[in-house]
């Protein structure tokens, strides 16, 4: 009996590369697929998260926007409430163009206006800027100014639209100044006031020639204000203008 080489054996047990190859093969490309699949499930929530973040910085950023900017305009607010104080001191003076354009050091409702038109104080100063005009016989810039303030519901808005309205019958746009007196009337309704807006508006309707509608506003002071002083000469008018209708 002849005995196998050892070698020949060793070699018969060991097997080849290309065996290896193939055998570890599919091995390894299942290993590739299950890491494509973690990188794009990972990308995906990567891209998920980015898009959050992304949206709470800009939430973020805008309520901090916001607040920035109302403790500026709050600040502003406040600068424009020390400065004017001059001005109005010209006004209570009757110092008028003063109280425009200002002195050295003291800014008047003009430059207000220009630099702090956008706060409540700036307003403010619009509707003194506006009184002002009046005051000086210009009523084209009363006009201007006054139709850009932005009234309260108030007495203080009602005496702005009234002080409109004044400037548009300087103008001898009275269909203008009625429109007005009534917005005047309406902005704050009450017994001392609305009557005496009201019974302008009328006059205003009849000098545009409006009979109709000056009776229509008459007949409204006698319905709405029956106890008012404006109530009789309300009366009067609406009997000679129901004769011209």
């Amino acid at each position: 009996m002849t005995k196998e080489h050892p070698l020949r054996s060793e070699s018969s047990s060991v097997p080849s590369q290309g065996a290896v190859s193939q055998e570890d093969k599919p091995q390894t490309e299942r290993s590739d697929s299950s890491s494509n699949n973690r990188f794009a499930k990972l990308w995906q929530l990567f891209q998920q998260r980015r898009f959050l973040n992304i949206l709470t910085i800009g939430i973020v950023v805008i309520v901090v926007g916001w607040v920035a900017f109302r403790e500026y305009r709050a600040a502003k607010n406040q600068e424009c409430l020390e400065q004017m104080r001059f001005a109005e001191t010209y006004f209570r003076q009757d110092s008028f163009e003063k109280a425009i354009k200002g002195t050295l050091g003291a800014p008047g409702f003009e430059q207000l206006v220009e630099e702090y038109g956008w706060t409540e104080a700036g307003n403010l100063c619009r509707l003194y800027l506006g009184l002002c005009y009046l005051k000086l016989n210009n009523p084209q810039a009363a006009a201007e100014v006054l139709s850009k303030y932005d009234p309260p519901d108030s007495y203080l808005g009602g005496a702005a639209y009234g002080a409109l309205a004044g400037a548009y019958a300087e103008l001898k746009d009275f269909t203008k100044a009625a429109y007005y007196y009534e917005k005047a009337a309406k902005i704050h309704r009450n017994s001392q006031t609305s009557p005496t807006y009201l019974l302008q508006a009328a006059l205003s309707y009849e000098l545009a020639k409006d009979n109709a509608k000056a009776a229509q506003i008459y007949e409204q002071i006698l319905s709405e204000y029956p106890l008012a002083n404006e109530a009789n000469t309300a009366q009067k008018h609406l009997e000679r203008v129901r004769l011209l209708k």
